[in-house]
């Protein structure tokens, strides 16, 4: 970490004192040597050097990285790529507007492997050390390399087990995060209650994804009006996944899809407390039991 701004013709002292270099004098006769180089300044911030660069290679990658910052990245789960592109916006030189319009390209998610509508799986949520000048697309290829890195083959496995795609896993995920955004030892459970859903060809009938396809995705309590939204996320009128994420997923909820609990529930319905966990049940007998009385919670506290 470098605190303060440097000249080039100080940075042999400053290395050395980092035992990055043995030899002050000839790093410095080589600084002198290079046109225009001693007076260059290196401001301050994180640096990565390699170990095996020699002195003439670290002057000028040093030379090259003088105006650079490494920054760290710190991406958490969002909600929409628009929310991606502005939060990204605030670390790196690329404008929200400039991310937001590679985000959305066609062209650029096909060049991934993906449609607009699942782009969003390709982002991990995770901090990353990146230089703060870099563009919109070294960004967006930066996400691709961290994307392959996540999806191990013992990853890949899992997800053809259970006969899903990559972007299904995370699309599922998406699902499972935003139905339950508070207890994530509850994931697991919930995961497996929609891969059975999904495997006897039910409506998985998840509330978030009609929020999101409402664009309201503070709304408390979905009334019958709500599901008559005509989208492919309303996936209480449409079998089967949505096109894409409704969110862009914590990896640790991926991990609870790969690993669900196999279980034979088909319906679950928040508890009626403040606990945020839900009853689960396999019969529509014992769901509607659970939905009156959270339903009778609900008008209790007044809660609309």
């Amino acid at each position: 970490m470098l605190e303060e701004d440097v000249k080039f013709s100080e940075l042999g002292a400053f290395l050395k004192q980092k035992e990055v270099i043995k030899d002050v004098e000839s790093f410095n006769l080589l600084v002198e040597y290079k046109k225009g180089y001693s007076e260059a300044i290196l401001t301050s911030g994180k640096i990565t050097i390699k170990r095996e660069w020699l002195n003439n290679q670290l002057i000028n990658q040093l030379y090259l990285m003088r105006n650079q910052k490494i920054v760290s990245l710190a991406i958490p789960s969002l909600r929409t790529i628009e929310d991606l592109s502005n939060h990204v916006a605030k670390f790196i030189s690329a404008d929200s507007i400039s991310l937001y319009a590679a985000l959305t390209d066609p062209n650029v998610s096909q060049l991934y492997g993906f449609s607009t509508e699942n782009f969003p799986c390709m982002f991990i949520p995770n901090t990353y050390e990146v230089y703060s000048t870099i563009s919109a697309d070294e960004f967006i290829a930066l996400m691709a390399k961290e994307y392959k890195k996540f999806w191990t083959p013992k990853r890949k496995q899992k997800a053809a087990d259970l006969s899903l795609s990559q972007s299904e896993i995370t699309i599922l995920a998406s699902i499972v995060q935003k139905e339950q955004s508070m207890k994530f030892d509850e994931h697991s459970k919930i995961a497996g209650l929609y891969i059975n859903r999904l495997r006897k060809n039910m409506k998985l009938q998840a509330d978030p994804t009609v929020k999101f396809a409402l664009n309201q995705p503070k709304l408390r309590r979905l009334y019958y009006r709500h599901l008559e939204i005509d989208s492919p996320y309303n996936t209480y009128k449409y079998t089967g996944l949505p096109p894409g994420p409704i969110c862009i997923v914590d990896s640790r909820v991926i991990d609870a899809v790969l690993n669900y609990k196999k279980h034979d529930f088909i319906f679950m319905c928040a508890q009626p407390a403040y606990s945020g966990y839900h009853n689960f049940s396999s019969t529509n007998a014992q769901h509607e039991k659970y939905k009156k009385e959270y339903t009778s919670w609900l008008k209790k506290e007044n809660i609309h």
